[in-house]
């Protein structure tokens, strides 16, 4: 019974971990509203982008486009 109740409770905080959205609402290269599921992790933070490209080039040099979520 314990294992099941540990299980459940184990659940809901992962699942409110994989919920926690992104820290910002307007993508930190273009400035367009963020698109769901596009993200990168920085300094602990998950920041969103409108599209893949502006992740690719967030990822290619974090340290300088991120300065704002440090």
């Amino acid at each position: 019974m314990k294992t099941i109740l540990s299980l459940i409770l184990l659940s809901f905080c992962v699942s409110g971990i994989a919920v926690a959205g992104p820290v910002n609402t307007t993508c930190p290269m273009s400035g367009k509203a963020v698109k769901e599921g596009v993200t990168s992790q920085f300094n602990g933070k998950t920041v969103g982008f409108c599209c893949t490209n502006c992740k690719a080039k967030f990822d290619s040099n974090p340290e300088k486009f991120g300065k704002k979520f440090k």
